[in-house]
């Protein structure tokens, strides 16, 4: 019994700071559909363009720092009392300003994918 609790307790200890920083299946979803959305719509060749950005981000920023630079983004406009805990944060601004230059590389280095169709000969 207590072999078997130390290997169970080593196996999820062990694996827990691995799984810290990894990027939630929710947001992969979201971030690729979005994407999707926003080159309009849902095609195989939208759906390699985004996650390949996707991956990129990932690669190069914690999940930590981009959530933090996401909610900044999504919040920064709200107005009135509610809004200035973002707008004053300066930490979530600089964390904003990475995933946009991350965004960018992203994008510059991601083909955009276009379908090209086969068209039959006319001549024989």
């Amino acid at each position: 019994m207590n072999k078997l609790f130390l290997t169970l307790s080593l196996l999820l200890f062990g694996t827990i700071p691995v799984m810290a920083d990894e990027y939630p299946t929710e947001e992969t979803v979201r971030f690729v559909l979005n994407c999707m959305t926003e080159m309009g719509g849902q095609t195989d060749e939208n759906l390699y363009t985004c996650a390949c950005r996707y991956d990129a981000i990932r690669s190069a920023m914690a999940y930590s720092d981009y959530e933090e630079g996401y909610t900044f983004e999504r919040n920064m406009k709200m107005p009135g009392e509610k809004g200035s805990s973002f707008r004053d944060n300066k930490r979530a601004e600089g964390f904003y300003k990475e995933l946009l230059k991350v965004r960018e590389k992203a994008n510059a280095s991601c083909l955009v994918v276009k379908h090209v169709e086969l068209i039959k000969p006319t001549s024989k």
